[in-house]
Parts: structure tokens; sequence; C-alpha cells
């Protein structure tokens, strides 16, 4: 198995992107002769692998190649899954030698001798080292030369020691034939062992479809896949690390959404306006995914960490609304007054601030520049959600502010109408 590094020219160099280039290569040497190739984006410090991982795990190796298989047949069919390859399925040859225990022990020969001889034979034994004319130590191997270890009837000959005669102290000497059989099998190149349990790797690549595209139709094919007892899969690769990642920013947002509603309910001394404020938050959400649909842009972890970029960004414009709407009821004026007044005199620095931000993120939205296509999904769910956010704020708001007040004033007039009934028998009674 070998790697190819392929470092492209700058973008600015170069009519094509990586993700259309990868397709040709893989069309241009798929016609090479017994060879298996893969086209992976480079890797970071973990090393280039497949996005698409899944676990099979089971304690039996003939059945965990099995099922391991069963596995890779559902992600071979699988839409947008490919170059899909298991560990297991690539065997290799291998000779097994079995030692007859009853004979070899009634010679006095254990596994462990037979162990010990076979290890420098076959596999080579560090013997000492040597300091060449310049100084630089090398290690002496000893070892069989190739040629009397290719055959089994070779490794069939090779003697070994069982012991010393009792009378002249010599060492006794058998063949390896005599007490061992050999049988020709094939093995996996690799087992790994993952939470304490054996498992078989299968891998993938995907193309044409998003990864959740990919891993969702893969899990609802081994759902259909009848596994023994104590035999499983788990997902891991990109798939795992993108579950976790959105289950922090979700978990963010949650935390996000939290602290802003105390914060506003502390500074405008009202449990009700910042619901209002806060409303800004869903109406960018249209824009968010308009955005992202009309440039062809999947709902990545880019785009959520613009989600709560939003957050903070779409509640300034009703902060700016409802503050200045308050200030003017404070002076006198009726509330459609106020709110009129308030959405005529804010609308430019609305329109300011929203503007220089949408500006700001523009070049990043284009994916100018070497790497920008990771980085640009987040500043178009930030364009996206302010250019809605401030266009429906400026009407939604106000028509919220004003429902949440009237339901205020009637929650307010609910509760206080026995302290006013009260007042008015103690006047009755003051007037008797």
């Amino acid at each position: 198995e070998a790697e190819i590094y392929l470092k492209l020219l700058p973008k600015g160099e170069r009519d094509r992107s990586q993700q259309d280039m990868m397709p040709v290569i893989r069309r241009d040497l798929a016609g090479i002769a017994g060879a298996t190739v893969s086209v992976l984006e480079s890797g970071g410090f973990g090393g280039t692998t497949k996005p698409l991982q899944i676990y099979v795990f089971g304690d039996q190796i003939d059945e965990l190649k099995r099922v391991s298989q069963q596995v890779l047949a559902v992600v071979r069919e699988t839409p947008g899954a490919i170059e899909a390859d298991s560990k297991m399925a690539e065997e290799r040859p291998e000779l097994r030698i079995d030692l007859r225990r009853e004979l070899a022990s009634d010679i006095g020969l254990g596994v462990g001798s037979l162990a010990s001889t076979l290890r420098p034979a076959l596999a080579g034994q560090k013997a000492t080292s040597w300091e060449d004319p310049s100084g630089e130590q090398h290690d002496v191997i000893v070892r069989l030369p190739r040629s009397a270890r290719v055959s089994e009837a070779q490794l069939a000959a090779l003697p070994i020691a069982s012991g010393y005669d009792p009378a002249t102290g010599a060492p006794q000497i058998v063949r390896l034939g005599h007490v061992a059989s050999f049988a020709a099998t094939e093995s996996p190149q690799q087992i790994d062992r993952r939470n304490m349990k054996r498992v078989a790797l299968v891998e993938a690549n995907f193309a044409g479809k998003a990864l959740t595209e990919v891993s969702a139709g893969i899990e609802a094919g081994v759902k259909k896949i009848q596994f023994p007892t104590g035999y499983g899969v788990d997902l891991s690769g990109e798939t795992e690390m993108f579950r976790e990642t959105v289950g922090y920013i979700l978990e963010s947002m949650v935390l996000a959404i939290v602290f802003i509603y105390l914060v506003l309910a502390s500074q405008f001394g009202s449990f009700q306006q910042p619901l209002a404020i806060m409303l800004s938050v869903p109406l960018s959400m249209v824009g968010v995914l308009l955005m992202l649909l009309a440039t062809n842009t999947t709902f990545n972890l880019m785009s959520m960490i613009g989600l709560i970029l939003l957050m903070g960004l779409v509640t300034k414009n009703a902060i700016l609304l409802i503050d200045f709407a308050n200030q003017g009821r404070e002076r006198g004026l009726s509330r459609r007054e106020a709110l009129i007044d308030a959405g005529q005199i804010r609308l430019r620095p609305i329109v300011m601030t929203t503007l220089a931000m949408i500006f700001g993120m523009l070049p990043l939205a284009l994916a100018i520049g070497a790497g920008a296509e990771f980085r640009a999904p987040l500043a178009r769910a930030v364009i996206g959600g302010l250019i809605t956010s401030t266009l429906l704020t400026l009407v939604v708001v106000p028509v919220v502010y004003t429902l949440l007040d009237d339901l205020g004033g009637k929650l307010r007039g609910h509760l206080t109408r026995g302290e006013r009934e009260h007042a008015a028998r103690l006047r009755e009674k003051a007037q008797e």
C-alpha cells in the first residue's frame, strides 16, 4: 500500500477547485490494473483516513469476518458511499504450525522452546551490533537465508533441540515435521481492538451527497442485518465527530439563549419585552436557510457556528427598537406613537450597522482565497440571517411587542383585581 500526496497550485493559478479535481483523478486512475485507488483530502496530525469508518465488533474471527462482509456490502450499496473496503477482507496467506502436544511432551519439547527456535530462524533475532568506520552502530540479525525458508518441506526439516541425551549429554535433535503439522490458511491483515472488544474496520469515502445523508443511509442498511448475539457496529470517523460537535453547538445555543434572556430581562426590567426582542433569532433562521439553499451550501458545522454569532447580531436591532420605544413612552407618548417614532428614527442606525456587517462578511462568503470554502458557510449563514432579520424585525417585533404588552396588562389587571376590590370595600365602609 502506497500513498501519493498531490499538492495543488495556489487557488488563483488554477481554474478548478479541489472538489472538482477529485472525481477526475478517480476516473483517470481507475483503469490501473490490479490497483485499488482511493482519493482523499489531506489529513491533519492523525494522517489521511477515510471519513466514513464503521467498526464491527465481536469475539470470533470467522464470525466477525462474515458480519463485516455483510456491513461492507451495505456500505457499497449505499448511494454516495465510494471506495469502501474492509481490513479483514484483504487477507494474506499464512502457514500455520500446530504442535502435536502429546508427542512433543513425550520427548520433552514445549511450545515455548519451539517458538524460541522458530523465531530467530524465520523472523530473525539480534545477535550483536557492529560499528562501522564512521562510528555508526548497526544491528547484526541472525536469520535463515530466504532460499532455506520458502517451502513447507524446508520448514519441516528444521532441526529442533528437544533435550539432552542422559548418557552422552549431547542435545537430542528432532525434525520439526515429526512433532508438528502444517496447514496453509489465510488471516486478516489487521485485527484491532476498541473499547476492550475485537473489531473489524470498514472504511469508505463519500461523494455526490452530504456526509450526514450517507451516514443515515448506512445506518438504515445496517439495521436490516441480523447480527448474532454479541456482535454489532459503531459509526466512527467524521460521522462521530460531527455528531459530537453538533451536540456541543446545540448546548452552546441553548445556553446563549438563556443568558441573553436573563441579561435583557435585567436591563429592561421586564419578562415579556425580552421575548419580543429574541423573536428576531427565529426570524433570522428564514434567511439562513434561504441563503444556504441559494448558494448550494450544506448546513454544516461552520453554518451552526454562524447561528451562534447571529444570536448576538440580530438581537441588536430589536434592542435598539424596543429601547427607543420605551424611552418615548416614558416621555408621555402613546405606545403606537412610540413604536412609530422608534421605527423611523432607529431605521438608519439599524440599516447602517447591518450593511457594515454584511459587507464585512462578503469576501468570506465569496470564498476568495485558499481554504475559504471551509469558512464560507459561516459568512453565508450570517448574511442571510441579517437580511431577513432586519427586514422582518421592523415589522414583526413591534406587533409582538404590542401583543405582549396587552397580554401583560391583562395579567396585571387580573392579579390586582382582588386588591382593587378590597380597596373599594374599605372606601365604602369609611363613607358609611
